[in-house]
């Protein structure tokens, strides 16, 4: 019987075999199916990141920036007789 998935070739350390073939008999499955299911988890998670950190570029490209100094300056003035509006702290996202 074939299978309708094309087949790869992959080499593990002796260590991951071990815990591999381990974990496929506590949870009756075989290696195929925990290598798809590991790497198919692994590529979600990295998509979504990659997705995120463009949509953090494109974000930071579109909208204004402050450094952390005049942000950290700004927040020292909380609390205080001297606290500074947003405004005159030059942090004031200026509309478009």
């Amino acid at each position: 019987m074939t299978s309708a998935n094309p087949a790869t070739t992959v080499r593990f350390s002796e260590k991951t075999l071990v815990d591999m073939d381990r974990f496929a008999k506590l949870t009756k499955r075989s290696r195929s199916f925990i290598i798809n299911e590991a790497v198919e988890s692994y590529l979600e998670d990295r998509i979504a990141y990659l997705a995120d950190l463009d949509a953090a570029v494109a974000s930071i490209e579109a909208q204004p920036t402050f450094s952390a100094e005049s942000v950290f300056g700004w927040m020292k003035t909380w609390g205080t007789k001297d606290e500074t509006s947003l405004a005159k702290a030059g942090l004031a996202a200026s509309p478009k």
